[in-house]
């Protein structure tokens, strides 16, 4: 499992966490737990994923949708226990129905508790205007807010644990247009004399450390992704490189998919691949089915229909972009009369 998706299940228990330090209730403690558990879900896949049960899949995240959402939820819930009436005592069901509508404020509350920038300073004051507001709708446990404030500060710990950069090692973003970035990973090792540095450079194009080299990229990657993704910051796009023989190997690059299996990481990283590779193989190119972003590495220096080649690449609608690699220098005017359609650009190499 990736980071984010890590991550973001973590936050949904801690969140649950919050409503049960709202309100208690004993003898359905279990019912209450299930309850909390679609809303918050809900929230969590309405704001991160997009993912939406109750509008339209189009739709922008506001307020008013993830509103909106919540209140789906909540139908949701008193349809499927209407369904569960008859094996219900009367008793039973008439308080499972109001747990439902309470726990709908209660997660009312958890966003809006999740929404606040909290800190040591204000944490008071912000939480009491919440809490207060909160009183009016459902009874609040006597110490819920000294409860919360525990679990707010443990999940700030974890974060910070979650996004201590690797000691050994840090990434190079090579900047491109359109916020995008080639990434490239860089040893923090002490100076080598040059027959060292040579002997580590020719251990590094060893096939088995370049696979590895990747696969520390992406995880690095989850980590500044979800570091943006926390801190509310544009995410922006990255390009990672994946030479030809490693996208021979499925096992490998299962491996790879899997640090990418989540929508956000999906969205905003892109995979480089050559156009003969993925033109050669069905299974990566159901990949790009399953929402993964590939762009088109591409040598153009022994190619004469420059314009055919590109529109061949671009028709394909497999690739994001286009990046050229290497190209005759008389030939760098073709490139500036190709507009692509379903490609949103072209990219140079700014490689060596």
């Amino acid at each position: 499992m990736n980071l984010v998706t890590k991550y973001l299940e973590y936050k949904k228990n801690k969140l649950i966490s919050y409503g049960l330090a709202l309100f208690s209730d004993s003898e359905y403690h279990d019912f209450l737990i299930e309850c909390l558990k679609k809303y918050i879900n809900n929230y969590i896949e309405v704001k991160y994923h997009q993912k939406f049960e109750t509008v339209s899949d189009n739709a922008e995240v506001t307020k008013e949708v993830i509103e909106e959402e919540q209140m789906g939820m909540r139908l949701e819930l008193l349809d499927d226990l209407s369904v569960k009436e008859i094996i219900e005592t009367n008793e039973g069901y008439i308080r499972k129905q109001e747990l439902i509508n309470i726990s709908a404020l209660i997660a009312k509350t958890i966003i809006k508790i999740d929404t606040l920038d909290l800190t040591e300073e204000n944490k008071e004051e912000k939480l009491d205007k919440v809490l207060k507001e909160a009183s009016k709708e459902f009874t609040l446990r006597q110490n819920a807010k000294t409860l919360i404030v525990k679990i707010w500060r443990e999940q700030g710990s974890t974060i910070k644990k979650i996004l201590t950069p690797k000691e050994n090692f840090t990434l190079n973003l090579i900047p491109y247009e359109n916020n995008i970035k080639e990434v490239k990973i860089i040893p923090k090792i002490k100076q080598l004399n040059m027959y060292k540095k040579s002997l580590v450079e020719r251990v590094y194009q060893e096939e088995k450390v370049t696979y590895e080299k990747i696969k520390l990229m992406l995880i690095l990657l989850n980590q500044l992704v979800l570091e943006k993704l926390i801190k509310k910051e544009e995410i922006g796009n990255y390009i990672v490189i994946i030479p030809d023989e490693i996208w021979t190997k499925k096992q490998k690059m299962e491996e790879l998919y899997e640090l990418l299996e989540d929508k956000i990481l999906k969205e905003h990283i892109l995979l480089g691949i050559t156009y003969n590779t993925i033109i050669a193989s069905k299974t990566i190119q159901e990949k790009r089915k399953e929402k993964y972003k590939f762009i088109c590495l591409q040598d153009f220096t022994h190619i004469n229909d420059i314009p055919t080649k590109i529109n061949n690449i671009d028709t394909s609608n497999l690739f994001d972009y286009l990046m050229v690699t290497s190209y005759k220098d008389k030939d760098f005017k073709e490139f500036e009369n190709i507009e692509v359609t379903t490609m949103k650009g072209i990219l140079f190499s700014k490689e060596g």
